[in-house]
């Protein structure tokens, strides 16, 4: 009987020696493999930051610099295009609002114009101004408006017939009802030279 006794302590021993020998066994292996993969990760920065990659990004951006420096200014400058006019359509002029029934919506179809002769959406500030030349001089002007470049860029439409900026304005009480002809005044100031292009054109009310 005693011997069986100590028969089963000795294998409940030897089973509970073989459970601490797996559980110790399976944490070296879940710590060698946290450790390779920290290992892989600093081999990777290391990767990225080594001299080598470090040297060979350097000699690209060296390439990229000797190749614009090749160009000089003039010939980058020439090849860009740039404005050289601003048009007002036809169908710029004064037209019936759907609120008072009255014509006394002025719209202006503007037209940018760069050194090819191509209409392009220029990005710029402009100014548009209306007048009566024919009323006194201190009533002659009869409205004027800012567009600013952040809110003229919203106004462009294209199709295949036309592109320009297309604004509009309500005049309201601004009219009398006495004009006959009106001028509409524009100024756009290119944001890419700086250069300042006006336009005009005489409208019939």
């Amino acid at each position: 009987m005693k011997n069986n006794i100590s028969k089963i302590k000795y294998q409940n021993f030897f089973v509970s020696l073989c459970l601490c020998g797996i559980i110790i066994c399976a944490g070296c292996q879940e710590k060698q493999k946290a450790d390779k993969q920290q290992t892989i990760a600093k081999k990777e920065i290391k990767d990225t930051n080594s001299p080598v990659k470090l040297s060979a990004e350097v000699e690209r951006l060296k390439k990229q610099v000797e190749s614009l420096m090749g160009i000089n200014k003039e010939a980058r400058t020439a090849a860009l295009s740039t404005l050289s006019a601003v048009e007002l359509s036809s169908k710029t002029a004064l037209y019936t609002n759907e609120q008072t029934k009255k014509k006394d919506k002025l719209v202006v179809y503007l037209r940018p114009i760069d050194d090819m002769g191509d209409v392009v959406k220029a990005a710029g500030a402009v100014d548009v101004e209306l007048w009566n030349l024919n009323a006194k001089p201190e009533s002659a002007l009869i409205g004027q408006w800012k567009v600013e470049p952040e809110e003229l860029k919203k106004y462009w439409t294209s199709s295949l017939m036309s592109s320009h900026y297309k604004l509009q304005f309500d005049l309201g009480s601004k009219l009398t009802g006495s004009e006959k002809e009106l001028t509409i005044k524009t100024q756009f100031t290119d944001y890419l030279t700086g250069k300042v292009f006006k336009a005009q054109k005489v409208v019939n009310k």
